[in-house]
């Protein structure tokens, strides 16, 4: 019995049909290139992902390098010191100048307020080298609790000037935290940047934080010099009252120059020099 004679495997003649016998051996193996893919990425790890992100992280350092931030338990890297000098004039708890001066201001305040800032750093300084050093008028400070929103900040630092006050370093701490002031209502004021804002005022500290450690007393002080206020109708700080006359905001100095020797030439019965001629209005600039 004779065997079937296997056909002849031919080889293709032309370069074309070489092509064509490969592709068809590609195609026959299809599953076996799939399994050699890699899984895919998660969505998260895509390039465009990965770079957004990098970028909003880089621009959160440079905001915060820049200050545009500021959280609550940092404070100043440096506490500033205030130039203002005292040296000479007579301080009485939380007024400064003769107890017989012809003129006194009341000076209503809050210390996160960022005009009450403005006042004391551009026109207290000449207030006192220009009226209370000599003799002509006396600055009472009122601390006010009045830019609190649900915090205690504003309340904190007048219970500390209550502290400091009792040491008869009132002025030293008041503007130590306003030259070193910081945004409202953020936590920035935290009871350790108060007793850095006390140290560098000179106060003694095992005394100043048993003072501020048990609060209640001086809190309802403050409380009920707040209420006070809002009752005369001071709502907005700064507010003054020069010998009874209501200035709103912050003052040109040459405004309250001309009233200071205005109400002391009145009270001496000499005539005034460059007395205004009408009362002060109210200035924008308040809190």
């Amino acid at each position: 019995m004779s065997r079937p004679v296997p056909k002849p495997v031919t080889k293709p003649s032309a370069r074309r049909d070489r092509r064509a016998q490969q592709r068809d051996v590609r195609r026959d193996r299809p599953t076996a290139r799939r399994s050699q893919r890699r899984p895919a990425r998660p969505a998260w790890q895509s390039p465009v992902v990965l770079t957004t992100v990098g970028a909003l992280l880089i621009g959160l350092v440079i905001i915060v390098a820049a200050g545009g931030l500021k959280f609550g338990n940092s404070g100043p890297a440096q506490i500033e010191q205030p130039p203002t000098v005292y040296t000479g004039l007579t301080v009485s708890g939380s007024s400064v100048g003769s107890a017989t001066a012809p003129v006194v201001m009341q000076v209503y305040e809050d210390f996160q307020c960022p005009a009450c800032e403005s006042f004391i750093t551009n026109e207290l300084p000449s207030l006192l080298r220009d009226y209370v050093g000599p003799g002509t008028l006396r600055i009472e400070a009122n601390d006010l609790d009045i830019i609190d929103r649900g915090g205690t900040e504003s309340l904190d630092l007048a219970v500390g000037a209550e502290c400091a006050a009792q040491q008869n370093l009132y002025w030293p701490y008041h503007d130590v935290v306003y030259w070193n002031q910081g945004t409202e209502d953020t936590g920035y004021y935290t009871p350790a940047l108060i007793d850095r804002f006390a140290t560098t005022a000179g106060l003694n500290m095992t005394t100043f934080d048993a003072c501020v450690g048990s609060p209640a007393t001086l809190q309802k002080t403050v409380k009920d010099r707040t209420t006070a206020a809002t009752a005369a109708g001071i709502t907005s700080t700064p507010t003054l009252v020069v010998n009874g006359q209501t200035m709103v905001g912050v003052q040109d100095y040459s405004t309250l120059s001309a009233l200071i020797t205005q109400l002391a030439a009145q009270a001496s019965g000499a005539p005034a020099s460059g007395a205004p001629t009408s009362g002060p209005t109210a200035s924008p600039a308040a809190s």
